[in-house]
């Protein structure tokens, strides 16, 4: 199985509710094992391991893309993705820091002594990695789901939404992206007026095409990606893109 033959799993939670595409059903329990495990095709042999500023679903991704190329993975990431790595049972080395500009200064010492840093926030051909997989989920959603209208997606990187943007928007679709409130901590989002890299930000080309809106409530990703979508004017036209949901089995 590979990123271009994992099947999507949708469902639609709750009638006259939104839909989710849930990513958790991925060989690594996250959708951007999507996103990795192709780009890493163009890896160069000789590597010697993979580091990433991570505390979420990209370090879950590498971790087993790492085990299966038989290279360790570490994850940098601030005390809170320690946690949600530990508890979702990372198994490479976790490096704790304590800003983004640290971690960079970490992986870049990673990075001279011959790591592969995939620079996720600054690598803007993540996007087109996102748009190989997002084709594939318009059709699909084409096909089976012609109600859905507007895709909701949790923005960490920005390379997600910018892939679906780029997909869906031209065939008439809306995408928007929530971002973390002040303060907040949801694992692998950021608040982008906060967070931002500045010009080498990978979204900074698309901050003026792509909205991006601020969660307002629930307890986790998807919780808070379910109530914006449930606040929609037809929540059943709404496509929730969960990055490492799984649906709960019907009883």
């Amino acid at each position: 199985m590979n990123a271009m033959t994992t099947p999507f799993t949708l469902t639609r939670p709750e009638k006259d509710g939104p839909a989710v595409l849930w990513g958790g059903t991925c060989p690594s329990g996250s959708l951007k094992y999507l996103t990795y495990e192709s780009y890493l095709d163009a890896v160069p042999e000789g590597v010697r391991g993979l580091v990433e500023i991570s505390g979420a679903s990209t370090a879950l991704a590498l971790d087993l893309i790492g085990r299966r190329a038989g290279l360790p993975t570490v994850a940098v990431t601030d005390a809170d993705g320690r946690d949600h790595l530990t508890r979702r049972g990372f198994r490479g080395e976790i490096r704790t820091i304590t800003s983004i500009e640290e971690g960079r200064e970490v992986c870049l010492r990673y990075e001279r002594a011959g790591w592969c840093w995939p620079r996720q926030f600054t690598d803007d051909a993540l996007v087109g990695r996102v748009e190989l997989w997002a084709a594939r989920l318009l059709r699909r959603i084409r096909a089976d789901w012609p109600e859905v209208r507007h895709l909701v997606c949790g923005f960490g990187t920005g390379a997600t939404v910018a892939g679906l943007h780029r997909v869906f928007t031209p065939a008439g679709y809306a995408v928007t992206g929530v971002q973390a409130r002040e303060g907040d901590h949801v694992p692998g989002w950021r608040n982008y007026a906060l967070q931002n890299l500045g010009d080498q930000d990978l979204f900074h080309r698309y901050r003026k095409e792509v909205p991006l809106a601020t969660a307002c409530g629930g307890e986790s990703a998807l919780g808070s990606l379910l109530t914006y979508a449930n606040a929609h004017a037809a929540p059943e036209q709404v496509l929730v893109i969960s990055h490492d949901g799984r649906p709960r089995p019907r009883h």
